[in-house]
């Protein structure tokens, strides 16, 4: 409770391979520039806070400024800095011609991509005496800002790799370094993949199983280098009746009323649908879901 991560920059990895135009020497080049921009963006909030803490309790944190135990209630020696990414997918597939989930070799060149993004955190955290960290950022709107602004700008490149229902404006790239929501893969095989990138990722890295039973949970901690796994129920709130199904619904399934709104937790936490922008609802419709196989380990 005394100290924390005070700040996340999230890089948008798809815009490095634009950038880049397929040059290996130039995309990590491009890569190391956007962290060193990171890490000053980091600096700076951290010599802010420090600044206001300067003020001690004639300043505006002085919650934060309490030594009862004579320290600081803060810890500024202790914070992390947080150093998210979106997109590695959309990045894979333009520089490679294939998406990460598409053989062996992209994968080992998305996971090379996040050893250099490590390796240079902790180099940066040497030379500034500060912790970086990686993070898988949750991106429930920076996945979708950073597809519209790359159709913007790089209107070329980005319509190549881009997620989502471009017409209706439902665009997104694939949240930090997790493969395309919409690729047909086993469960199992799609946990064993994305956990490889865990390790590398300090700060929290997460795969989100649409289906499972709690064998699979048991042998994904046992057999996998998953951090975390995540499940997300869907279910339909009925504004008429009030009462809520499983499953999301074009109507009520017990007053059949359609004036309904869906629920699930992929935003990191249970939300409507009604409230999510529409990068996160062309996500939603793209998710990939394996009932067979549910119904296999259900049989």
């Amino acid at each position: 409770m005394r100290y924390s991560a005070l700040q996340n920059v999230t890089l948008n990895l798809p815009r490095l391979a634009y950038e880049a135009g397929g040059d290996n020497t130039r995309l990590f080049a491009k890569l190391g520039e956007r962290i060193a921009i990171a890490a000053k963006a980091h600096r700076e909030k951290r010599d802010f806070i420090t600044r206001l803490l300067s003020h001690k309790a004639s300043g505006p944190l002085t919650l934060l400024n309490m030594d009862l135990d004579g320290t600081p209630y803060l810890r500024m020696h202790r914070c992390t800095y947080l150093i998210g990414m979106v997109g590695m997918n959309e990045l894979i597939q333009y520089h490679t011609g294939e998406e990460l989930h598409g053989s062996v070799e992209s994968m080992k060149f998305g996971l090379k991509v996040i050893a250099h993004m490590k390796l240079l955190a902790d180099e940066l955290s040497r030379k500034y005496d500060m912790r970086f960290v990686l993070e898988q950022t949750p991106a429930e709107s920076t996945a979708y800002r950073f597809a519209k602004l790359d159709l913007k700008h790089f209107p070329e490149e980005a319509l190549t790799v881009v997620k989502g229902n471009r017409g209706e404006g439902e665009v997104y790239y694939t949240n930090s370094t997790l493969f395309d929501v919409g690729a047909p893969m086993n469960p199992i095989e799609r946990v064993q993949l994305e956990g490889r990138f865990h390790p590398l990722i300090e700060a929290g890295a997460l795969t989100p199983p649409a289906e499972s039973l709690a064998d699979f949970v048991i042998k994904t901690f046992k057999n996998t280098k998953n951090d975390q796994i995540a499940f997300s129920p869907e279910f339909t709130s009925c504004r008429a009746c009030g009462k809520v199904s499983r499953g999301l619904h074009e109507a009520c399934l017990w007053c059949r009323s359609t004036e309904v709104d869906g629920i699930t937790r992929i935003t990191g936490y249970f939300t409507k649908i009604s409230s999510w922008n529409k990068g996160k609802i062309g996500e939603l419709k793209d998710r990939y879901r394996n009932q067979g196989w549910l119904a296999g380990r259900n049989a």
